[in-house]
């Protein structure tokens, strides 16, 4: 028995010997906790392309700067309408001169979800129609008036359409060039295409107004909020939970949403007795940017130091 005990401390040992040194793997550690304050403006009227990397805006503009934004992949056709002014479209299948007046005409909207096959024009390849755009209100509340439109072409570089006002009976053809270094290219009706967006990797959230579709029945609502960088951003909303206890172990298996308003706008609400909108704290978001790193942001304000509306602060930090 003894020699058998010696041979099995033998064996024990030489695996031992065999096995490498243990590696020990570094803890990982989260970035620091940050604050801004972006400033919409007491009326919303700006868009801001916010980068969650440097905590900084990268670029804004009036929200009432463009009109439509063209998908500017080589295969892109679908094109999308401003929803920050609350623009609408009706389909028709009347001639360009037939429609000079905006009324008694139904309208639709693009889905606040982003998807792409639930936009307001749709897919214009399919059939030849007129599109009569309601092109919503600014900031002070003046309506923008009403064009028409028609995408006569598309190709790997280009969309060739046919725009007037709603008065007029032919239009003028128009060529918007596709731009190349980012996913959207935008357009004013009346001055032609616009740089707005930045690049698609230099942003990961739009802090915006938007277009919410109410259901049963439809109603369309501006609203204020965040929308995704349709290219590079995933989201999800966690609620009931504390900000400050939440740490990558807890998140790192959710499945997160591609939706345009996986955040949205319902952080804050309205307090009628009180007259005034409060930020709920416990709805933390958490945001996976398209170099893979993961952020944790919750909405502490929505006022800056002179009382006025339209100043969200926001707290983040990489996980």
């Amino acid at each position: 028995m003894v020699i058998n005990s010696i041979g099995v401390l033998l064996i024990l040992a030489v695996l031992v010997a065999c096995e490498k040194e243990e590696i020990p793997v570094p803890a990982h550690i989260p970035g620091d906790g940050e604050t801004n304050t972006i400033e919409l403006g007491q009326y919303y009227e700006n868009q801001l392309f916010f980068d969650l990397g440097t905590n900084t805006v990268v670029a804004s503009n009036l929200k009432s700067a463009w009109d439509l934004s063209f998908e500017s992949a080589e295969d892109g056709f679908h094109i999308f309408l401003n929803s920050a002014k609350g623009m609408a479209i009706h389909r028709s299948d009347l001639s360009f001169d037939a429609i000079t007046s905006a009324d008694d005409l139904v309208w639709k909207w693009d889905a606040h979800s982003g998807n792409i096959d639930s936009t307001a024009i749709g897919n214009w390849q399919l059939s030849d129609q007129l599109y009569v755009i309601d092109r919503g209100y600014d900031h002070t509340g003046t309506h923008l008036g009403y064009y028409k439109l028609k995408v006569n072409a598309f190709d790997a570089t280009s969309y060739t359409i046919l725009v007037g006002d709603i008065s007029s009976s032919t239009g003028v053809e128009k060529v918007v060039m596709k731009d190349a270094s980012r996913h959207l290219t935008y357009y004013h009706l009346e001055t032609g295409t616009i740089e707005i967006a930045p690049k698609d990797e230099l942003y990961d959230i739009v802090f915006t107004q938007y277009t919410y579709l109410f259901t049963e029945p439809e109603m369309p609502y501006l609203v204020s909020g965040v929308l995704l960088n349709r290219q590079n951003t995933l989201a999800i909303e966690l609620k009931e939970t504390d900000y400050n206890s939440v740490n990558l172990s807890d998140i790192i298996d959710l499945e997160l949403s591609g939706e345009l308003d996986a955040i949205g706008y319902e952080w804050k609400f309205y307090a009628y007795d009180e007259g005034v909108y409060l930020i709920d704290p416990d709805k933390v978001y958490i945001i996976k940017t398209a170099d893979g790193l993961y952020y944790k942001l919750h909405f502490v304000g929505f006022y800056n130091e002179s009382g006025l509306k339209g100043y969200p602060s926001i707290e983040i930090q990489q996980l």
